[in-house]
């Protein structure tokens, strides 16, 4: 793939792929091809790349140059950590202990408002599960949006714990998922539901339920620790540099 759309075509590319007045791209079909080719690294073994991937497969019918010119990017990011694989395991320790973070991004598409949701899960501290989703709905405020999001992350969990029983790997306590949105916990406290907030009881009575079953524990954790926020939103480099290794991607 690097080969394919790489240094080698890299005239190609700079010249204006498809170019147009309207700055669309005349042919979507190398647009296509590279995004599913990015989709398949990002689902399976590069996760640090998940939300760029994400947020440009949404534009495969009509990319414009400066889609184009994100994909390269992200090319050139491949091609410097070549050498990068997703670890399984981070550490010495064998307590198969499940732990989340679920984090997401208010109001992130500029079009139609509606967030970005985001989720890693890890054992032994290798990443085994992770997603970058836009929310179906418009979140009113960001604690709704961490709220959605906190509830997709629930429901993995819950997923997980069952596929890990199957595989004799029992959890025997709640599985903890940090949230760094200090109003999305206090709203799990909370007996009654506001005018606020009654809107979206559904999926806080869903998450309170499996609290009450003691299948899930929502913990606070500092934004600038989040690991799930390399999920929702392409970061600043001095941000980015950090995440990777969080999430288990490291140099062999």
């Amino acid at each position: 793939m690097l080969k394919e759309y790489g240094m080698e075509n890299a005239k190609e590319l700079d010249a204006g792929y498809g170019k147009t007045e309207s700055n669309l791209l005349i042919d979507n079909t190398k647009y296509q091809k590279l995004i599913g080719s990015l989709l398949y690294l990002s689902v399976n073994s590069r996760p640090d790349i998940a939300a760029s991937v994400s947020i440009l497969a949404r534009k495969v019918s009509c990319p414009t140059q400066e889609d184009w010119a994100e994909l390269k990017r992200i090319l050139k990011y491949l091609k410097g950590t070549i050498n990068h694989f997703l670890k399984l395991s981070n550490n010495n320790s064998e307590d198969n202990i499940l732990i989340g973070y679920a984090d997401a991004n208010w109001a992130e598409d500029k079009i139609d408002r509606k967030s970005n949701s985001g989720y890693v899960f890890q054992i032994n501290g290798g990443s085994i599960s992770w997603a970058c989703r836009k929310q179906t709905c418009v979140s009113l405020s960001s604690t709704e949006a961490e709220f959605i999001s906190l509830s997709k992350a629930c429901k993995e969990a819950i997923w997980l714990r069952r596929l890990l029983s199957d595989m004799k790997i029992i959890q025997t306590s709640p599985t903890i998922i940090y949230e760094d949105n200090q109003s999305c916990l206090k709203l799990i406290k909370e007996e009654k539901l506001s005018n606020r907030t009654k809107h979206i009881d559904t999926k806080l009575h869903f998450v309170k339920d499996h609290i009450k079953k003691k299948e899930v524990e929502c913990n606070y954790c500092p934004t600038e620790s989040m690991v799930a926020d390399i999920m929702t939103k392409p970061l600043k480099p001095p941000l980015f540099a950090k995440f990777p290794k969080s999430i288990g991607v490291e140099l062999d």
